[in-house]
């Protein structure tokens, strides 16, 4: 609530001017006037004109600080403070007081009020009555806009009283009711879209989310793959987040044909968006801020990342995301970010768009009605920096899965070009432009189980999801025995480890694996650093040898295993599999940027423990416990998952899929565990076996 004003009594002005005079302080004076504060007695003497005052102090208020401003008035102040000309300056020109200058400066909206500084035609209809003419209504409504500050909701909330007051206009020279005016900014305000809804809520169902189309830079055969992944996938909804427009301020027309579209648009083009909407009857809807689905995925669109960078998602705020977050920036990315007690991460679907290069800059001029389009010429260096950067643009989608308690699962797809046309792939689906197809190989991948410390919730839902998605291949990408027995962290520390025993790590991973060969017809095992301590143990022990092996504690090869040594690549088509171990010296950027750019695109890697996405290259989270007595699970960024990879003539369509608190919904059916205590291993026995050559 405001302060009231402080009001002064000749008397007091008087007395405050001697005291001054004979040299008191700022606190005497403040105490003999009692009701006036130290600081009010402060500001009141250096703001009086007391040349003006001693000559007629009946007057003073009167002559200087009360009275209405006329426009001549307003337009001379308005010269001077353009000019900057000093408070005590203007004072003494308009015969005004400088605490009546300074008040006036304060109130006025200025960029409103010069709308309405010519408002003095009286046109009066034929009973009498004043009206406005057209160009004196645009400037009403213009001045109005700037009141308002372009808020729809702040409109109803301004009063005729101080709309007036803060414009200095008479409300004889409004020349309309002031409820037509509201009416008029409303319409205005609607014309911009700003009547459409700032965020909504979507509960249970499918989603897809697609970003950054372009106008015309998108493609007919990318909206006839969106068409077949419609009628394919039936999405409750299709959700464009991003750039919709083009250079020329177009909107493809063949967005018309979705009538389950949601444009969560960005300011600058909801004028446009809304205009075609209207244009052509268009079913689609319009969205101002954000979008939550489920319980707690937001989707917006952020401007803090522009379109020609590298930048990735987790250098944004973790403050201005949600903690769980879905936005626009031209790339499929995913990242984790450390959290207690709960998982947190941010997600990009990437572009449908074509490679190009953006020469305009849109803003939007609410005063004049009108988006406003500054054109740079090509030979900006920032131009001829756009054609590489634009090289890490990625063609994708995020599909998000939302089961009837409102928890989702985020399935990113990529879209590539096949033989068969542009086409993604969706669970165990290729979806083209044309039709859908069977992959012709299909591949389930998932790694760091560290047994014994392995999550059997997460196994037993692994192993329902490849019941269903019917894999060919799965692929282990690593860190599968523990080894905490032979841990040489502890070890060169001095440490003793008395409650792990290697024989029984060794038959907690074989019963694991041996229920995992299951899964597929074709099984491949990576080593990771973690198969690594018995190597280490040996070159120090070596009379041990062989006996610590991974293959022969667990029996890999018998069993059926493909084993692929430590540091080594697996290759399965275009896909490298890779335990992210590996250094890379001399490479540089995070795990994934290394990987990515030591192996190309199309890499799976291990070892990090979460599921994210950098420039081709996918992670996939861990299937052991999240803690594994070595890291700080009160906060990390460690999350469950595994990965999915469907090869359809020559082409790789990966994707990495967390499994959050044991939940994972997939293909519109939810995953929970339903018998996890059968993968844990009841009394065993072991036998050595020897095999003599003849």
């Amino acid at each position: 609530m405001a302060k009231p004003a402080v009001t002064w009594t000749n008397e007091e002005l008087s007395l405050m001017h001697s005291l001054k005079e004979q040299g008191k302080t700022w606190r005497e004076i403040s105490k003999t006037l009692k009701n006036k504060t130290l600081d009010a007695v402060r500001k009141r003497y250096n703001r009086t004109d007391w040349a003006r005052f001693n000559k007629d102090p009946e007057g003073y208020e009167d002559g200087f600080n009360k009275g209405k401003w006329s426009n001549e008035e307003m337009i001379q102040l308005d010269a001077y403070i353009q000019a900057s000309q000093p408070y005590d300056f203007i004072a003494d020109k308009l015969g005004r007081s400088i605490t009546s200058i300074e008040r006036q400066v304060r109130v006025t909206e200025w960029p409103a009020w010069r709308k309405l500084k010519d408002q003095k035609k009286e046109n009066k209809n034929s009973e009498g009555e004043v009206e406005s003419d057209d160009s004196d209504k645009e400037n009403l409504v213009n001045a109005f806009l700037h009141v308002c500050r372009n808020e729809l909701k702040r409109v109803e909330s301004i009063k005729e009283e101080d709309f007036l007051g803060r414009v200095n206009l008479e409300k004889e020279k409004m020349g309309m009711p002031f409820s037509e005016l509201k009416k008029m900014a409303t319409n205005r305000l609607i014309e911009f879209g700003q009547g459409n809804s700032e965020s909504i809520d979507l509960g249970k169902g499918r989603y897809v989310i697609v970003g950054d189309s372009h106008g015309k830079h998108t493609n007919k055969e990318v909206f006839s793959l969106l068409e077949q992944v419609n009628k394919e996938l039936k999405p409750n909804k299709i959700i464009h987040i991003g750039h919709i427009l083009d250079d020329d301020n177009d909107i493809s027309y063949d967005w018309g044909m979705f009538r389950n579209l949601i444009i969560l648009a960005k300011v600058e083009e909801l004028k446009a968006i809304q205009n075609q909407r209207n244009k052509y009857s268009f079913k689609y809807e319009v969205v101002l801020d954000n979008i939550c689905i489920g319980k707690d995925l937001y989707v917006f669109n952020q401007d803090l990342i522009s379109d020609y960078v590298k930048t990735p998602i987790s250098a944004l705020d973790s403050e201005i995301l949600e903690d769980k977050a879905i936005v626009n920036c031209h790339r499929m990315e995913l990242t984790t970010r450390c959290s207690h007690d709960f998982n947190s991460y941010s997600a990009s679907p990437g572009c449908i768009c074509e490679d190009h290069i953006m020469k305009t800059i849109k803003q939007i001029d609410y005063q004049d009605g009108k988006q406003v389009k500054q054109a740079f010429p090509d030979g900006f260096i920032k131009y001829r920096r756009m054609r590489h950067m634009y090289d890490y643009w990625e063609r994708g989608m995020l599909v998000i899965e939302v089961d009837g308690n409102g928890k989702h699962t985020l399935i990113p797809c990529q879209i590539k070009k096949t033989p068969k046309g542009i086409a993604t792939s969706f669970f165990d689906k290729i979806i083209t432009s044309e039709k859908v197809f069977t992959p012709n190989n299909k591949i389930f991948v998932n790694g760091d189980m560290h047994c014994d410390k392995h999550d059997v919730n997460i196994l037993d839902i692994q192993e329902q999801i490849c019941k269903n998605y019917k894999p060919d291949v799965q692929v282990n990408i690593g860190d599968t025995f523990n080894y905490a027995s032979l841990n040489h962290h502890i070890m060169d520390r001095g440490g003793v480890i008395l409650d792990k025993k290697i024989l029984d790590e060794s038959a907690a991973t074989h019963f694991v694996l041996k229920r995992v060969l299951n899964w597929a017809k074709e099984s491949h095992l990576i080593y990771g650093n973690h198969e690594r301590f018995a190597k280490d143990f040996v070159e120090k022990y070596p009379q041990f040898g062989q006996y610590l092996d991974f293959n022969f504690m667990c029996d890999l090869e018998n069993m059926g295993y493909i084993l692929t040594p430590l540091k080594s690549v697996l290759k399965i088509g275009s896909v490298k599999f890779v335990h992210g171990e590996i250094k890379m010296f001399g490479q540089s950027g995070s795990k994934l940027e290394k990987t990515a750019r030591t192996f190309g695109s199309d890499v799976f890697i291990g070892h990090i423990h979460k599921p994210e996405m950098r420039f081709g290259c996918f992670s996939i989270g861990l299937a052991g416990q999240l803690d594994q007595d070595y890291n700080e699970p009160e906060a990390s960024n460690w999350m469950h998952g595994f990965g999915l990879c469907n090869q359809f003539m020559g082409v790789s369509f990966l994707t990495t899929i967390a499994i959050d608190n044991n939940r994972c919904t997939l293909g519109g059916k939810t995953y929970k565990p339903i018998d996890p205590e059968s993968w844990r291993h009841k009394k065993y026995s072991a036998r050595l076996s020897y095999d003599f050559e003849k």
